[in-house]
């Protein structure tokens, strides 16, 4: 009797359904239904057959060995064989868990590759969030921004937003009359480097922004002057060409300067 229909008929003998096979043996309902019509050419290669034979006959309680021997005379293969009755009975079909299972090397490659994009992101956020911004520091008393222009070496023509454009060279209608000499502001940053400034220039803000490494600003001062300096170590204030240094106030440089002083 061919091997399908032993299982088969024992099965119904049983009175046990192809779901409960399935159930048990984690062999798909349309093989078992292939191997109890004998539809082998619907069936793996002979070595998963015999695993499932196996797991089968062991879910009915039956040796599997005969049940070996009589599937290879159905496939009419005449070599010359072991007993099959000495052989030790092994189930080739994975278990339930063990189809779900992840190999230890992939789990290990995963993990490695989540630690790598992790630690990518991390590098990455703290570059993009590096900041030049200074301290918090008191508010400027002067409301209006004054931004340079174009104008000739020396002087700087600033633009007030909603009112005429003032030359900072010369005083205005409610300021009272230079009591010395003006003279020249520059503020230069350091290459590669860079560094929050705020200026303010005969009483108005002339600037306030991070500047850029290599780059320089400079105003004429008919009055007085003050500059606030984020990172004092990458900027370069002179006056007229002379070096001036910083006082550390509130974790900022502060430079004040004058006309009547020198």
């Amino acid at each position: 009797m061919p091997v399908g229909d032993r299982l088969a008929g024992e099965r119904r003998k049983q009175g046990k359904s192809i779901a409960q096979v399935v159930s048990a043996t984690n062999i798909m309902a349309r093989l078992i239904e292939a191997l109890e019509a004998g539809r082998y050419d619907e069936l793996p290669s002979p070595a998963y057959v015999r695993g499932y034979i196996q797991a089968y006959a062991k879910f009915l309680g039956m040796p599997s060995a005969p049940l070996l021997k009589e599937y290879e005379d159905d496939l009419g293969v005449g070599k010359p064989r072991t007993r099959l009755e000495e052989m030790p009975e092994r189930t080739v079909v994975a278990t339930h868990d063990q189809l779900h299972a992840i190999p230890s090397g992939t789990l290990l490659a995963i993990i490695a590759a989540l630690v790598a994009i992790g630690l990518v992101l991390w590098l990455v956020g703290s570059v993009l969030n590096r900041s030049d911004a200074p301290l918090p520091i008191p508010p400027a008393t002067a409301t209006n921004t004054v931004e340079p222009t174009s104008a000739a070496p020396g002087v700087t023509t600033d633009t007030v937003p909603g009112t005429a454009t003032v030359d900072a060279a010369a005083p205005t209608s409610d300021s009272a009359a230079p009591t010395g000499a003006s003279f020249v502001l520059k503020v230069s940053v350091a290459d590669g480097a860079a560094s929050w400034l705020r200026v303010t220039v005969d009483g108005l803000q002339a600037y306030e922004g991070t500047l850029a490494g290599g780059q320089t600003k400079e105003w004429t001062v008919t009055k007085d002057a003050e500059v606030r300096i984020g990172k004092p170590s990458n900027v370069t204030v002179t006056r007229d060409g002379t070096i001036v240094e910083p006082k550390a106030v509130n974790g900022i440089g502060v430079i004040t300067l004058d006309s009547a002083t020198p």
